[in-house]
């Protein structure tokens, strides 16, 4: 059984990372796995690019440019991508896909594949699996959707486009993409419970076969150790209480940093006995108008691409702090649990796949700065019921999340395909 993933990178964004997890695990488990990518970053051997010469390199930065220029003339920034699919590759005489047996897509814009591609595909008679990690696939263009349901019937006078009328981009993305999804041989995979009933909604997407297949974790690279030690290699401050909060970015609402910004002014405001014990360590690319609003000592590391750091990095803090107000399946959520370091999220999206509400972290009500407070506050004062956190964090993550319970799942769906 030969598969093929096929995505935009290996290494650059969070659904990247996840199919490249994917792959590996399938490997793992004597399945013959490739993943075939826009541009490769990392120097795994199951990585091939499509890119082979300085001609394809060429188009390679063309139609990302010219994919990136229609985003930022066209969207609105504050509801956050939007993805017009009119520039990608020809990959259907690509070598790994012809020789395949499945073709496994992923996260494919950025000028990777654009519906014509897709189209293109469907004339190889392959089976299709395509595994999504938001909600593009079934919209006429936005990641998420934030408050707006037109994806069910039609999109039209899209909120994400600056020019909206009743057949505006989205509404002839959404009528073409419908076209194209009904010729192809395909099965839906959602890395989520939440984005499988999102998915069946759509009428884009009506009589597809839609199952939840969670992504998968490497449960021995993240994996608890000496919290003592793990502050010792940052050099942090010894006796804190230590928030990790990933990238933080008040232009898309939907990361919800608004609403983490009030969440922290409330706690220094109402506890001042945390005023000094609190202090924030950020990683990612940072915002520092953020970071000049939050009333706390803040630590910004950076990007950090070493998975043994970012692992040392879950553990040297006492919370990780997701204030997204909607997501697929965070894969800094699921490195958390695994390391053992508890989770305080809204309610929303995939994250009630990962954290189970005061067991392996706290969900607060959906949008309440106040409530997000109270549940960080909860877990710093109480010290029994975070070390007991944080074991069923790791056992979760060990039992539902590991490489070889995905992986078995993704082959048993392969071979009811085959």
């Amino acid at each position: 059984m030969k598969i093929v993933h096929a995505g935009t990178s290996d290494l650059n964004g969070g659904a990247a990372i996840a199919s490249l997890r994917i792959s590996s695990a399938l490997n793992k488990m004597s399945v013959s796995s490739k993943l075939l990518v826009h541009k490769k970053v990392s120097n795994d051997p199951q990585v091939e690019s499509i890119i082979s010469n300085s001609f394809e390199k060429i188009g390679y930065y063309s139609r990302f440019l010219l994919d990136e220029s229609l985003i930022r003339t066209l969207t609105v920034s504050d509801r956050g991508r939007f993805s017009f699919p009119f520039y990608g590759a020809d990959v259907s005489s690509n070598k790994l896909i012809n020789e395949a047996d499945i073709l496994n897509l992923h996260w494919i814009n950025g000028g990777y594949l654009s519906l014509n591609s897709l189209a293109k595909l469907s004339g190889l008679n392959k089976p299709i699996v395509w595994t999504l990690h938001d909600m593009w696939a079934f919209t006429g263009g936005c990641h998420y959707n934030l408050d707006c349901e037109k994806f069910i019937d039609r999109c039209n006078t899209c909120p994400a486009l600056k020019l909206k009328s009743e057949n505006d981009f989205s509404a002839k993305i959404f009528h073409r993409k419908k076209d194209i999804l009904n010729s192809l041989n395909i099965t839906i995979v959602t890395c989520s419970s939440w984005l499988a009933e999102e998915a069946g909604k759509s009428s884009t997407l009506k009589g597809k076969n839609i199952i939840v297949i969670n992504n998968p974790i490497h449960t021995k690279v993240f994996k608890p150790i000496d919290q003592d030690v793990a502050r010792k290699e940052f050099q942090f401050t010894s006796g804190k209480f230590l928030l990790l909060i990933g990238a933080m970015n008040l232009k898309d609402k939907r990361k919800g940093f608004n609403h983490l910004l009030d969440a922290l002014k409330f706690i220094y405001e109402k506890y001042s006995d945390l005023r000094y014990r609190i202090e924030l360590i950020t990683f990612g690319k940072p915002d520092k108008s953020i970071e000049n609003g939050i009333p706390f000592r803040v630590h910004n590391l950076g990007t950090i691409p070493d998975e043994e750091k970012l692992r040392n990095l879950y553990n040297a803090c006492d919370l990780y702090v997701a204030p997204s107000i909607q997501d697929n399946l965070p894969n800094t959520v699921l490195e958390s649990i695994s390391c053992g370091t508890p989770v305080v999220a809204f309610n929303t999206g995939g994250i009630p796949d990962m954290i189970e509400h005061l067991k392996n972290g706290y969900l607060a009500t959906l949008q309440s700065s106040e409530d997000l407070a109270e549940g960080i506050v909860l877990l710093l004062t109480k010290p029994d019921l975070l070390q007991e956190m944080k074991a069923a964090s790791r056992e979760r993550a060990v039992e539902y999340f590991n490489e070889e319970y995905i992986a078995k799942k993704y082959i048993e769906l392969y071979k009811s395909i085959l």
